[in-house]
């Protein structure tokens, strides 16, 4: 079980951390929702670090009419301002908590149907001006009415504050009792049908065994959340991600989970449980290389898929939609990257598709190196201080694959104008 521990205020200091704002999230009788951003000396702009789009410019009300929250076109980014261009210490926005899919990013919130939530802190990091590469440290409070709060595997009741970092992570509020098992401690919606629990129960701790197999046992019982949420615009899908000691999942709509398919279920699965192994390795620092971990992850997936369900036409059906859809995607493309940054599905296509030329490769030119040792290794070198980025795994798997695709993959994750339909055909074809 989750530990259970008393609030204690904890007084920032901006100087102390390296910061300049506070955030404080909270959630409000009758089930509003605000986040308060303050600072110690008066700021002219408040710009959020994590922008894939500007929903919040939608979704977000600053309390205040002298207050709008911005999107920037030309930079990508969301701020907010007071309309009079004049500082200010302190700003109040009301939040919408329904569910969202983002593009590339974790949604604010993920509500479970009794009234809990999951919120990702990374959604609501915030600077003064700008956010720069070195600021890391993000001060973080939350208070809500007679809820539980669970953050970093502890249980606080009503208040909670900590010190974020990197991409954040997911909080839970609600009154949802944490289920501790052999893998997981586990908060499960209510509300997902047997069939999805049951799928829960028994592929979970099949993928955990399996993994823990192939790439080693994590020093680790990682948390576990699955939701569920209705919509009334008849939108309906579902997200799942992995964040440090984390997994999670989302159904959203009514045919999210009328419309279950074991297989695809399955494959979900995989992949984010894929992404735990992946371990500090998945931090891949360029948004534009993260065709590498995705690539894995649905690589992975199809392999505990091929073993554990004894389903390879599954595979093989996958890794050719994947090319179709990876073609298409960088049509009249001269650069993967900017492809990329339009859509950023290509990481799983694109990625799937060079993941599964390197390991025939791999595999075709050494009898014990595949894919799993290469991640690995992979993984080591990041752990020691190297960067989590392509040239890395390049390097690592240099002398085991040939020089031909060592090239084209340097090609491709270059910044040189070239055809990249021409070399992902060339990689693909690269046995």
């Amino acid at each position: 079980m989750f530990k259970i521990v008393l609030f204690i205020p904890i007084f920032f200091s901006p100087l102390l951390m390296g910061a300049d704002v506070t955030t404080l999230l909270e959630k409000h009788k009758g089930g509003a929702w605000s986040v308060t951003y303050s600072t110690v000396e008066p700021i002219k702009k408040l710009t959020f670090k994590r922008n894939p789009d500007n929903s919040r410019v939608k979704r977000w009300q600053p309390q205040n009419s002298e207050f709008v929250i911005k999107y920037d076109e030309d930079n990508g980014l969301e701020s907010v301002t007071k309309l009079d261009g004049k500082g200010f210490t302190e700003v109040k926005i009301w939040l919408t908590s329904t569910y969202t899919p983002l593009p590339k990013e974790y949604a604010s919130f993920s509500p479970f149907s009794d009234n809990g939530f999951l919120f990702h802190s990374g959604r609501f990091f915030a600077c003064a001006d700008i956010c720069v590469p070195e600021l890391n440290k993000w001060p973080f409070e939350v208070k809500a009415q007679d809820k539980n709060i669970i953050v970093g595997g502890e249980v606080y009741s009503r208040e909670a504050n900590w010190i974020d970092k990197d991409s954040g992570q997911k909080v839970y509020i609600g009154n949802g009792i944490p289920i501790k098992d052999t893998h997981f401690v586990s908060l499960i919606d209510t509300k997902l049908p047997k069939e999805l629990k049951k799928h829960i129960s028994n592929d979970l701790p099949k993928l955990m065994n399996f993994f823990t197999n192939k790439m080693g046992a994590l020093n680790y019982r990682p948390a576990l959340f699955a939701s569920y949420s209705e919509t009334i615009n008849g939108s309906y899908g579902n997200q799942g991600g992995t964040l440090p000691g984390q997994i999670f999942m989302h159904w959203y709509g009514k045919k999210s989970i009328e419309q279950l398919n074991s297989d695809s279920v399955f494959w979900f699965f995989a992949h984010e449980v894929a992404h735990l192994y992946q371990r500090k390795a998945s931090e891949i620092e360029s948004q534009s290389e993260a065709w590498l971990h995705e690539g894995v992850a649905e690589y992975l997936a199809g392999i505990a898929t091929s073993d554990l369900r004894n389903n390879k036409s599954l595979f093989v059906k996958k890794v050719n939609i994947a090319k179709k859809r990876c073609f298409n995607g960088l049509e009249n493309k001269s650069s993967y990257s900017e492809a990329a940054k339009l859509n950023p599905k290509l990481h799983y296509s694109c990625g799937l598709l060079l993941i599964n030329a390197i390991d025939r490769n791999l595999t075709a030119n050494n009898e014990n190196f595949d894919i799993f040792r290469a991640w690995n290794k992979f993984n080591t070198q990041v752990e020691s201080g190297e960067a989590a980025a392509v040239r890395t795994f390049l390097n690592v798997i240099k002398p085991y694959i040939s020089d031909e695709l060592s090239r084209s993959i340097n090609l491709l994750s270059g910044t040189d104008e070239i055809d990249t339909i021409e070399v992902l055909k060339k990689i693909a074809a690269n046995k």
